[in-house]
């Protein structure tokens, strides 16, 4: 189109979106708000020379991801651009090798040498690693959605920590440089291989056989339905020959006489989102593992460190996911017009964006308050680990659809925004290490325990009684009672109703801590004096969120409330 009929034609005309770039380019550990608080508050305790270098380190990060790794995940996440397999070379010679594009390839590079997962193994860093420095860089990650880094990032995590704690001396010095070393190429080439179609999640009912040879190598014959991140070193399962027993295994691509290994990749799965790394099927024939831990106790090994970290994972995920949605969407608000205003002022969209943030809040200070507790070795850890798993990555879901929602017809394209895709990633995430059936059992089971349950009331004792002398927090206690007293009255039904009723039982396991927590932390504001507009003002979210846990998500407002008055709501969002 020639530039005098554009000159010429009202409809080409420059309009409100014109520019629009959304949140591409900013620093996303400078926009988030509540990250900041997390840090400095989770991080009270450190050396001031350590804490300043870790959040130098986590701002550094931020403005990657919200630039460079943000230009380079959406140019590999699509089509054409995606990973594919390769079965043979030109020549015939069977490889089995993963290609990725040069886009996908120069991302997991530069997230890897920043050290996001082996920071530790860089020489030049002087301090401890903490799981709040490295859980902060895997939720930065996660604001690009996956992108083909992040599952990547999960697993090559729970490959470090389980050969750190189970491998011999002998698979730690081969292995670790491969997965973790600074000069190592591999860059997240780290997978899991662990599900069949018989059984889904149900790892025990594994049909693939491990038999061990004289030399102590086993020999694995069997297929995997979801090879997740194909790559250089994965963890597998299989059936002790001979026995119902589960063994955990650890397995090269290249044996040690350097051939190829017996794992033939059937096809990439074509699933509907975390699409920028491959997930395959694949056949053992004849394949090589080494045992790693007791095989006797791999399915309990498996549980520990690998599927137990992807879970934390997901939580980390789905609140990254959940906070690029919302600060999109903010953004998008803030410029777009209709009926000559502004459409982030209309009142219904004010309301909607409050109701956003504040339980995106909500489940980013709960996913990073666990890790302290487990740390500290808390019982309650056992219910709230796998609890979050469920809440953050259904409440991403819901997020992600709003913020598209909120986009109007822009918002369901693939070329205007990054919502699409980081919707999808929560579908992913949903469905993940267990769906919210088998999730919600483990809950249940884990809160059935004395010593759990016990000490998860314990800590929701001690956030209440912070906040008990404040008669500004008093409104938002009294709903916390309220909150308790459900849950008291749920986990007195019988067994069948609890089992049927199970997500909604997680569901009063959440509220009751996730606004345990915001009180605890409004106390906190008011008792060092920070409890004024420059901050996060903790007593209004933890107002908020009461309301929302009373009435229901998007449920009519409370009169008088909150989101019904508009410096509290413009505060929310």
């Amino acid at each position: 189109m020639t530039s005098a009929v554009s000159q010429n034609n009202p409809g080409l005309q420059p309009y409100d979106i014109s520019s629009y770039t959304g949140v591409s380019g900013l620093n996303f550990y400078n926009e988030d708000k509540i990250l900041h608080r997390i840090v400095d508050r989770l991080a009270g305790h450190y050396e001031p020379a350590h804490k300043k270098a870790m959040i130098d380190h986590l701002r550094g990060y931020g403005a990657l991801v919200g630039g460079v790794l943000n230009d380079l995940t959406n140019e590999s996440n699509r089509e054409g651009k995606y990973g594919e397999i390769v079965n043979y070379d030109r020549s015939g010679n069977r490889i089995e090798e993963i290609r990725y594009c040069q886009e996908q390839v120069e991302s997991r590079r530069i997230s890897y040498e920043y050290g996001i997962v082996n920071l530790d193994f860089h020489p030049d860093w002087k301090y401890p690693f903490t799981e709040l420095h490295r859980n902060a860089l895997g939720y930065l990650c996660n604001m690009n959605g996956e992108g083909g880094v992040a599952c990547p990032l999960a697993m090559t995590d729970g490959l470090i920590r389980i050969l750190r704690a189970l491998g011999t001396e002998e698979q730690k010095e081969k292995y670790l440089p491969l997965v973790a070393g600074p000069e190592s190429t591999s860059y997240f080439m780290a997978g899991q291989y662990v599900t069949e179609r018989v059984g889904g999640s149900n790892v025990g009912a594994n049909r693939t056989v491990a038999e061990k040879r004289a030399d102590g190598k086993w020999i694995l014959n069997g297929e995997k339905w979801f090879c997740s991140n194909p790559g250089d070193l994965w963890v597998t399962t299989a059936k002790i020959q001979g026995t119902s027993t589960i063994g955990l295994f650890l397995v090269p691509r290249i044996k040690a006489d350097g051939q190829l290994n017996g794992c033939y990749l059937l096809r990439k799965k074509d699933i509907i989102g975390s699409r920028g790394k491959v997930t395959a099927e694949a056949v053992y024939q004849d394949l090589e593992a080494e045992e790693l831990g007791r095989p006797a106790h791999g399915l309990a090994n498996l549980i520990k460190f690998v599927i137990r970290t992807s879970r934390v994972h997901v939580g980390l995920g789905a609140a990254g996911n959940a906070r690029r949605a919302y600060i999109e969407a903010l953004a998008y608000c803030r410029v777009r017009e209709a009926y000559s205003r502004k459409i982030g002022k209309f009142p219904a969209v004010m309301r909607n964006l409050a109701e956003m943030n504040v339980l995106q809040t909500a489940i980013a200070w709960c996913v990073f308050r666990n890790f302290i507790l487990e740390e500290r070795k808390r019982p309650c850890e056992q219910i709230i680990t796998p609890l979050l798993k469920y809440i953050a990555s259904s409440q991403a879901t819901w997020l992600t659809r709003e913020a598209i929602l909120l986009h109007g017809g822009n918002g369901i394209l693939h070329d205007f925004s990054i919502l699409p895709r980081l919707h999808n990633d929560s579908i992913i995430n949903e469905t993940w290490e267990g769906t919210h059936a088998i999730i919600s059992e483990h809950v249940i089971k884990a809160a059935f325990r004395k010593k759990s349950m016990d000490d998860y009331n314990a800590l929701i004792d001690e956030n209440a009684a912070a906040a008990a002398k404040y008669p500004l927090l008093a409104e938002t206690t009294a709903l916390l009672s309220a909150l308790r007293k459900n849950l008291a009255g749920m986990m007195q039904r019988s067994d069948s109703w609890i089992e049927m009723n199970s997500l909604n039982v997680c569901d009063a396991l959440y509220s009751v801590f996730a606004l345990s927590e915001m009180i605890a932390e409004a106390a906190f504001d008011i008792e060092t004096g920070k409890n004024d507009t420059s901050q996060l003002a903790m007593h209004t979210f933890a107002r908020a969120l009461g309301e929302i846990f009373m009435r229901g998500r998007m449920g009519a407002t409370v009169p008088g409330g909150v989101f019904e008055n508009s410096e509290s709501l413009e505060a929310l969002i």
